[in-house]
Protein backbone atom coordinates (compact mmCIF):
# COMPACT_ATOMS: atom_id res chain seq x y z
CA UNK A 1 0.00 0.00 0.00
CA UNK A 2 1.25 3.77 -1.16
CA UNK A 3 2.18 5.78 1.94
CA UNK A 4 -1.00 7.98 3.02
CA UNK A 5 -0.75 11.37 5.00
CA UNK A 6 -2.11 10.58 8.56
CA UNK A 7 -3.68 13.83 8.35
CA UNK A 8 -6.05 12.68 5.89
CA UNK A 9 -9.70 11.52 6.93
CA UNK A 10 -9.73 7.69 7.27
CA UNK A 11 -12.66 7.25 4.62
CA UNK A 12 -10.88 9.03 2.10
CA UNK A 13 -7.78 6.84 2.80
CA UNK A 14 -9.77 3.94 2.59
CA UNK A 15 -11.91 4.97 -0.44
CA UNK A 16 -8.19 5.88 -2.20
CA UNK A 17 -7.24 2.45 -1.53
CA UNK A 18 -10.16 0.89 -2.69
CA UNK A 19 -9.65 3.02 -6.50
CA UNK A 20 -6.35 1.52 -6.52
CA UNK A 21 -7.61 -1.72 -5.47
CA UNK A 22 -9.82 -1.86 -8.47
CA UNK A 23 -7.08 -0.30 -11.08
CA UNK A 24 -4.65 -2.87 -9.84
CA UNK A 25 -7.45 -5.58 -10.26
CA UNK A 26 -8.35 -4.33 -13.52
CA UNK A 27 -5.82 -2.84 -16.06
CA UNK A 28 -2.45 -4.84 -13.40
CA UNK A 29 -1.08 -1.49 -12.83
CA UNK A 30 0.09 -0.14 -9.46
CA UNK A 31 -1.31 3.83 -9.19
CA UNK A 32 0.85 5.48 -6.52
CA UNK A 33 -0.71 8.70 -6.20
CA UNK A 34 0.98 10.92 -9.06
CA UNK A 35 -0.30 12.93 -11.81
CA UNK A 36 1.04 10.57 -14.23
CA UNK A 37 -1.49 8.30 -13.09
CA UNK A 38 -4.71 9.91 -14.16
CA UNK A 39 -4.56 9.26 -17.84
CA UNK A 40 -4.59 5.15 -16.63
CA UNK A 41 -7.75 6.55 -14.39
CA UNK A 42 -9.28 7.99 -17.06
CA UNK A 43 -8.47 4.51 -19.07
CA UNK A 44 -10.15 2.74 -16.55
CA UNK A 45 -13.67 4.94 -16.24
CA UNK A 46 -13.24 4.64 -20.44
CA UNK A 47 -13.08 0.69 -20.80
CA UNK A 48 -14.26 -0.20 -17.09
CA UNK A 49 -16.91 1.44 -15.98
CA UNK A 50 -18.68 2.68 -18.78
CA UNK A 51 -21.89 2.83 -19.24
CA UNK A 52 -21.63 4.11 -15.90
CA UNK A 53 -25.39 3.05 -14.75
CA UNK A 54 -26.26 4.66 -11.38
CA UNK A 55 -25.44 1.52 -9.38
CA UNK A 56 -22.07 2.08 -11.01
CA UNK A 57 -21.80 5.77 -10.18
CA UNK A 58 -22.59 5.00 -6.16
CA UNK A 59 -20.18 2.84 -6.34
CA UNK A 60 -17.39 3.90 -8.06
CA UNK A 61 -17.87 7.86 -7.35
CA UNK A 62 -16.61 7.86 -3.77
CA UNK A 63 -13.05 5.57 -4.43
CA UNK A 64 -12.35 7.93 -7.76
CA UNK A 65 -13.40 10.73 -6.14
CA UNK A 66 -10.71 10.39 -2.85
CA UNK A 67 -7.74 9.28 -5.27
CA UNK A 68 -8.65 12.21 -7.78
CA UNK A 69 -7.98 14.30 -4.71
CA UNK A 70 -5.52 12.91 -3.33
CA UNK A 71 -3.30 13.52 -6.17
CA UNK A 72 -4.44 17.34 -6.18
CA UNK A 73 -3.43 17.32 -2.69
CA UNK A 74 -0.02 15.71 -2.95
CA UNK A 75 0.97 17.33 -6.21
CA UNK A 76 -0.18 21.18 -4.91
CA UNK A 77 0.27 20.76 -0.98
CA UNK A 78 2.38 23.72 -0.80
CA UNK A 79 -0.73 25.69 -1.34
CA UNK A 80 -1.94 24.05 1.95
CA UNK A 81 -4.66 21.82 0.21
CA UNK A 82 -6.68 19.95 3.10
CA UNK A 83 -9.95 17.72 3.33
CA UNK A 84 -13.37 19.17 4.31
CA UNK A 85 -15.29 16.17 4.85
CA UNK A 86 -18.76 16.70 6.62
CA UNK A 87 -20.11 13.37 7.63
CA UNK A 88 -22.06 11.06 5.26
CA UNK A 89 -23.33 14.25 2.91
CA UNK A 90 -20.85 13.07 -0.28
CA UNK A 91 -22.30 16.47 -1.70
CA UNK A 92 -20.68 18.58 1.16
CA UNK A 93 -16.82 17.41 0.32
CA UNK A 94 -14.20 19.39 -0.53
CA UNK A 95 -10.71 20.17 -0.51
CA UNK A 96 -10.22 23.67 0.48
CA UNK A 97 -6.87 25.95 -0.21
CA UNK A 98 -5.20 28.00 2.44
CA UNK A 99 -2.95 30.07 0.49
CA UNK A 100 -5.44 31.73 -1.57
CA UNK A 101 -9.58 30.94 -1.87
CA UNK A 102 -10.07 28.03 -4.15
CA UNK A 103 -12.38 25.23 -3.02
CA UNK A 104 -14.27 22.32 -5.16
CA UNK A 105 -15.64 18.77 -4.33
CA UNK A 106 -12.85 15.79 -5.91
CA UNK A 107 -16.41 13.35 -5.41
CA UNK A 108 -18.27 15.89 -7.69
CA UNK A 109 -15.61 15.80 -10.60
CA UNK A 110 -15.71 12.06 -10.68
CA UNK A 111 -19.49 11.74 -11.27
CA UNK A 112 -18.58 14.70 -14.27
CA UNK A 113 -16.06 11.83 -15.24
CA UNK A 114 -18.70 8.64 -15.06
CA UNK A 115 -21.73 10.82 -16.64
CA UNK A 116 -20.32 13.17 -18.81
CA UNK A 117 -21.96 15.46 -18.12
CA UNK A 118 -22.37 18.07 -15.05
CA UNK A 119 -23.02 16.82 -11.66
CA UNK A 120 -25.77 19.67 -10.38
CA UNK A 121 -25.85 20.15 -6.44
CA UNK A 122 -22.00 17.65 -5.96
CA UNK A 123 -19.86 21.00 -6.19
CA UNK A 124 -17.20 19.66 -8.85
CA UNK A 125 -16.73 23.12 -10.58
CA UNK A 126 -13.93 25.45 -9.01
CA UNK A 127 -15.01 27.67 -6.46
CA UNK A 128 -13.27 31.03 -6.70
CA UNK A 129 -13.41 35.10 -5.05
CA UNK A 130 -15.45 36.99 -7.41
CA UNK A 131 -12.05 39.72 -7.69
CA UNK A 132 -10.05 36.64 -8.74
CA UNK A 133 -12.92 35.76 -11.77
CA UNK A 134 -12.17 37.91 -14.67
CA UNK A 135 -8.30 36.97 -14.57
CA UNK A 136 -8.86 33.12 -14.41
CA UNK A 137 -11.48 33.52 -17.04
CA UNK A 138 -8.51 35.67 -19.03
CA UNK A 139 -6.18 32.15 -18.44
CA UNK A 140 -8.86 29.95 -19.07
CA UNK A 141 -10.17 31.55 -22.94
CA UNK A 142 -6.72 31.94 -23.41
CA UNK A 143 -5.80 28.33 -23.27
CA UNK A 144 -6.22 25.41 -26.22
CA UNK A 145 -9.56 24.79 -26.59
CA UNK A 146 -10.91 21.52 -24.68
CA UNK A 147 -12.81 18.81 -26.89
CA UNK A 148 -16.02 18.05 -24.62
CA UNK A 149 -14.96 14.20 -24.57
CA UNK A 150 -11.90 15.86 -22.97
CA UNK A 151 -13.07 17.88 -20.25
CA UNK A 152 -15.00 14.96 -18.54
CA UNK A 153 -11.05 13.50 -17.58
CA UNK A 154 -9.18 13.30 -14.67
CA UNK A 155 -6.25 14.26 -16.22
CA UNK A 156 -8.11 17.66 -18.13
CA UNK A 157 -9.49 18.63 -14.39
CA UNK A 158 -5.90 18.76 -12.65
CA UNK A 159 -4.48 20.56 -15.65
CA UNK A 160 -7.16 23.09 -15.68
CA UNK A 161 -6.95 23.38 -11.96
CA UNK A 162 -2.86 23.73 -12.17
CA UNK A 163 -3.74 26.49 -14.57
CA UNK A 164 -6.14 28.23 -12.14
CA UNK A 165 -4.15 28.06 -8.93
CA UNK A 166 -1.31 29.76 -11.14
CA UNK A 167 -3.45 32.50 -11.43
CA UNK A 168 -4.25 32.34 -7.74
CA UNK A 169 -0.83 32.50 -6.90
CA UNK A 170 0.04 35.26 -9.06
CA UNK A 171 -2.87 37.77 -7.46
CA UNK A 172 -2.46 36.82 -3.91
CA UNK A 173 1.47 38.22 -4.50
CA UNK A 174 -0.13 41.16 -4.48
CA UNK A 175 -1.13 40.55 -0.40
CA UNK A 176 2.72 40.15 0.21
CA UNK A 177 3.45 42.45 2.50
CA UNK A 178 0.88 40.13 4.57
CA UNK A 179 0.20 37.55 2.83
CA UNK A 180 -3.53 36.56 3.39
CA UNK A 181 -4.44 32.20 4.91
CA UNK A 182 -7.82 31.41 4.29
CA UNK A 183 -8.85 29.25 7.16
CA UNK A 184 -11.23 26.51 7.62
CA UNK A 185 -13.68 28.62 9.30
CA UNK A 186 -13.31 31.21 6.21
CA UNK A 187 -15.02 27.99 4.11
CA UNK A 188 -17.41 27.20 6.54
CA UNK A 189 -18.92 30.35 6.55
CA UNK A 190 -18.83 31.10 2.54
CA UNK A 191 -20.39 27.96 2.33
CA UNK A 192 -23.07 28.76 4.86
CA UNK A 193 -21.85 26.01 7.31
CA UNK A 194 -20.72 28.14 10.35
CA UNK A 195 -23.23 27.50 13.77
CA UNK A 196 -24.67 24.23 11.64
CA UNK A 197 -22.18 21.90 13.41
CA UNK A 198 -20.08 20.90 10.32
CA UNK A 199 -17.61 18.16 10.88
CA UNK A 200 -13.99 18.68 9.06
Amino acid sequence: MAEVDAAVPTQIREWAEACRVFVKEALGIELDFTPETLPILDHYVRTKAKPATEEVRDLLTPPLGAYFGEVVRRSLDSEGVRWHTPGEEHSGYRLEFEAFFLHFNPLGVAQEVLMEEDAEGFGAHFQILDEARPPVEVALSDSESVSEEDYYTFTMRLETLELVVSVLIGLETQHAQQPRRFSRDVYRAASGELGRGSLS
